[in-house]
């Protein structure tokens, strides 16, 4: 199986969106399909909660929760603010209302929701760095809250997704749902085990967009 860096996965998906014509909604429905898939079909008769940042790997939490909602009715819980969102997060956000799912602000929450089966789409494989206020801490919170069963979309937040590294603070996973290609952060450091069992998605980026990066 081809280990590519989170840096070189996000080269790939722009070229397969930018340079082939493939719509990033495309993919992202594609990736949210899959991960949605899982949690059907091993967390049956469970609560479902994602927690969402407002970047592209939030969009992936939003819209998992859509295709859930008929069979889990999974509420969110946004941890980032609304200015900086990703079109595409505001895109599935709208459809995610527009069915009437249930949304709640991590910023107005005193006491965060339990449930048994959390999604982790905080942060991506775009982080980078070292963590600062207040991003550390709501990663630490969301860890105390000790969900049974965490699932990690593409990578868990607070890990770098090339070399591994935590970036300060971490959400481990039971398993991670990764997207195209194995990443070496999962594989790398701390990455291992963090990442728990580790499931890759084919959601459609060519072989060509990977060769080309």
């Amino acid at each position: 199986m081809d280990i590519i860096t989170g840096t070189a996965a996000k080269k790939a998906d722009r070229y397969a969106i930018d340079v082939m014509g493939i719509p990033s909604l495309t993919l992202m429905q594609n990736a949210s399909t899959c991960a949605a898939r899982y949690i059907e079909e091993n967390y049956q008769g469970k609560t479902v909660l994602v927690f969402a940042g407002t970047g592209n790997n939030g969009a992936d939490g939003v819209c998992i929760a859509r295709i859930l909602k008929g069979s889990f009715d999974p509420a969110i819980v946004i941890t980032g603010g609304l200015k900086k969102a990703s079109w595409e997060f505001l895109y599935q956000l709208s459809e995610f209302k527009r069915c009437s799912g249930k949304v709640m602000y991590y910023e107005d929450l005193d006491e965060l929701p339990f449930a048994d089966v959390m999604v982790d789409a905080v942060y991506g494989i775009g982080l980078k760095g070292s963590l600062r206020a207040p991003a550390r801490s709501v990663l630490a919170r969301i860890r105390s809250m000790n969900y049974p069963h965490v699932v990690a979309v593409d990578i868990p937040s607070g890990i770098d997704s090339d070399t591994g590294a935590n970036t300060g603070a971490v959400i481990p996973a039971e398993v991670t749902i990764t997207f195209g290609r194995n990443k070496t952060g999962l594989v790398t450091g701390e990455g291992v085990k963090a990442a728990g069992r580790v499931i890759v998605c084919d959601i459609g980026i060519p072989d060509e967009a990977y060769d080309k990066i």
